[in-house]
């Protein structure tokens, strides 16, 4: 099978299964830091859900090419960038809404949890690309301020959760460069 990964090209072994294969394009791809974005077997696109344990198994030399493209990884932080720019925005004003809430007297900790869990999610995906908080300056303290908003949750400390949120959490979280 002949196998093409952007401009490379290459032919697989003779007793390579897919699954072989596929791993070796990934494997090219990410040395590149690059991320394969789409999959073509012969002429039929695949899609993540025909990678299951019999088509991986399948012997590679049954079809005669496999094209593979990729893009950087920092391509795909640029292409993010926006709709990561508003999330950020959305858990803004969701953090805001919380802080009136417990400034407020009520205890919103189921809201606090669901809040936290897409706070999580935000970062995983913004520190999972390299970018970090006010460019790198305030990272450590920034899960440090979490940190400390969890033990007032733990302590259901309503004065204290919206003291965090509205002066060191949501300062941070607005001033966070994608």
């Amino acid at each position: 099978m002949r196998v093409t990964l952007d401009q490379d090209q290459w032919e697989t072994g003779a007793a390579a299964t897919l699954g072989e294969v596929l791993a070796d394009v990934s494997d090219r791809a990410q040395r590149k830091s690059h991320i394969v974005t789409s999959l073509q077997l012969d002429h039929r696109t695949i899609s993540d859900r025909d990678l299951d344990i019999g088509f991986l198994g399948e012997p590679a030399n049954k079809y005669a090419m496999l094209t593979a493209v990729s893009i950087s990884r920092q391509e795909v932080v640029r292409s993010a960038r926006h709709s990561a720019e508003r999330y950020a925005q959305v858990l803004h004003e969701e953090g805001r809404s919380l802080a009136g809430s417990f400034r407020a007297g009520q205890s919103q900790v189921a809201r606090l949890d669901l809040w936290l869990g897409k706070l999580a999610d935000y970062l995983e995906l913004t520190e999972g690309t390299g970018t970090a908080l006010n460019g790198g300056r305030d990272a450590k303290s920034f899960s440090t301020w979490v940190r400390d908003l969890l033990d007032a949750r733990a302590g259901q400390d309503i004065v204290m959760m919206a003291d965090l949120l509205e002066y060191e959490i949501l300062p941070r979280l607005a001033t966070k460069e994608c």
